[in-house]
């Protein structure tokens, strides 16, 4: 009796992932990643049990890579029906029934967090399918991995320095009962993953108007400084930063001085400053 060799998978290729992009905002919660499909036809009557692996041009089997200082590793999407491989680091197992169509989907998942510059970080991989004996199916399947992160720049009010969001948010200057030369201090906790642009404008051009029904020209004079540095409120200023890649930014020290209190009527005194952040 002379033993029959199993029919070779005839596999055929229907959809390829090409370029997989994933779209990475460094200051967002959530996981971020990008989706890989991969559309195959099973074309004989018998089952194919596969294996899907990247590699790097030297031909290493790659499980997980670094985009721009951020971790990306790939995984099997929830019900794909593809499982990862204990004895074969890197290798993912996948059967295809016969005669049928199928689609292995995984996700290049952000596994490592990072605040990297504004710009596209991309890798260039094969996907090899083999069958179980690690004979090739199709051929080496080009695949382009890019992480872009947009410009992004956040900018928060705090009572005290430290890291981006510690503390307690600040909406209010209060000086209480004025005198001349009374101060105030707050902090600008900001974070980019660029080179960014603060901008400051006063309503009153540096001026706390008298708040009441009857319109008066009473006010009381101010000044700020931000960093050491004074801001001019008589019309919009700007100060260009570049806060270190990190979520935990800078923190920069507010200042708000009281001109001179002389002769303004009683009640209460208001301005509104805008203060903005926009990267470059």
């Amino acid at each position: 009796m002379t033993a029959s060799k199993a029919r070779a998978c005839d596999l055929a290729l229907t959809q390829n992932p090409n370029t997989v992009v994933i779209n990475y905002n460094p200051f967002a919660a959530g996981p971020s990643s990008g989706a890989i499909d991969l559309g195959l036809k099973n074309q004989t009557d018998e089952a194919c049990e596969l294996r899907l692996s990247f590699v790097d041009d030297g031909g290493a089997i790659v499980s997980r890579l670094d985009l721009g200082g951020v971790g990306v590793q790939f995984r099997p999407r929830e019900a794909s029906g593809l499982q990862t491989s204990d004895v074969e680091p890197g290798v993912l197992r996948y059967t295809l029934a016969g005669k049928a169509t199928g689609q292995a989907q995984l996700d290049a998942a952000i596994v490592v967090d990072a605040v990297p510059d504004a710009g596209t970080y991309a890798s260039d991989l094969k996907l090899l399918v083999k069958d179980a004996d690690g004979t090739a199916l199709l051929a080496p399947i080009p695949v382009r991995l890019q992480l872009v992160s947009t410009p992004r720049a956040q900018l928060n009010l705090a009572g005290a320095a430290g890291a981006f969001g510690s503390g307690s948010s600040v909406e209010v200057v209060d000086f209480g009962d004025a005198s001349t030369g009374l101060t105030r201090r707050i902090f600008i906790q900001v974070r980019a993953n660029a080179p960014s642009v603060i901008a400051i404008t006063s309503e009153h051009r540096g001026l706390m108007q008298r708040q009441g029904d009857a319109e008066t020209a009473s006010s009381v004079a101010y000044a700020v400084e931000l960093d050491g540095t004074p801001v001019d409120l008589q019309a919009p200023w700007t100060k260009e930063v570049d806060p270190p890649r990190t979520l935990a930014g800078i923190s920069l020290p507010m200042l708000f001085t009281l001109g001179k209190i002389k002769d303004q009527m009683a009640g209460r005194y208001q301005d509104v400053l805008a203060i903005d952040i926009s990267p470059r």
